[in-house]
């Protein structure tokens, strides 16, 4: 992390919020407050910007590569400039709609690999997808790696992040969309789900893969049939295969 990458005090947040600047996340220091302190709150959230409360030490500790010993006066607030803008799902959602378009969202569950969230933008970008989705915490930055791995795509496929998974679901089950999940825990091969529906799919970690919450909410789960060795892929290779599937169905059912 470099100086030009940061943003420290509360005034300059307030300013860097209010302006068209793109943001990745924003530190509070734990029991800062005040009028100002307030209109950054209420500036992140209205521009979908996380905010991590964290002692005062844990600020000293990011700050220390960047200023080494001169001890700037951060107010209680750091920030660091993103690579992209966010959007808000009801207004992509509201645009498909006014185009006419049949739908499809890709939900990412907790992929924190700033590689593989590049590689999946890469092609959710060719592949038509109207949005990427994500929750506000447990998920990759989006910095220069990522942008990178998505040779620019990133750019071009609007990142919705919203407060967190629950309301993500909430807003596709009062719209219309069905929610549907790669999941290792199913017999429900990916030809079986029907895409020439509205749908948003999602996508877990490879680790742990979709978490208790998206299996509650999805209205289907499914798996790739696979005859190796290997049971499961890399999530950016399963959103490649999945994303085709997608396009294979609705080609047909044009």
């Amino acid at each position: 992390m470099k100086k030009k990458d940061i943003f420290i005090g509360r005034q300059p947040a307030i300013e860097v919020l209010r302006s068209d600047k793109a943001v990745e996340k924003i530190w509070l220091q734990k029991g800062a407050s005040g009028p100002e302190i307030d209109e950054i709150k209420r500036l992140a959230a209205e521009r979908r910007i996380a905010i991590q409360t964290v002692p005062k030490d844990k600020i000293a500790y990011m700050l220390f590569p960047v200023y080494q010993h001169q001890r700037p006066n951060h107010q209680g607030v750091v920030g660091v400039y993103g690579e992209v803008q966010y959007f808000k799902l009801e207004d992509i959602f509201d645009q498909v709609l006014s185009r006419g378009e049949l739908a499809l969202f890709l939900v990412l569950d907790g992929v924190t690999d700033v590689r593989n969230f590049g590689a999946i933008a890469r092609t959710a970008e060719a592949m038509g997808v109207h949005a990427i989705v994500v929750q506000e915490k447990g998920v990759a930055q989006i910095n220069s790696e990522a942008v990178k791995a998505s040779a620019g795509a990133i750019h071009n496929v609007p990142i919705c992040r919203e407060k967190n998974l629950r309301d993500i679901y909430k807003y596709f089950a009062l719209n219309g969309v069905q929610v549907v999940a790669s999941s290792l825990d199913t017999e429900v091969t990916i030809d079986e789900i029907d895409f020439t529906l509205p749908t948003a799919i999602v996508m877990g970690s490879e680790g742990k893969g979709i978490s208790t919450m998206s299996k509650d909410y999805s209205n289907k789960q499914f798996i790739i049939p696979m005859r190796g060795n290997i049971n499961s892929l890399n999530v950016s290779v399963s959103a490649g295969m999945i994303l085709y599937e997608v396009s294979k169905q609705r080609r047909v059912g044009a």
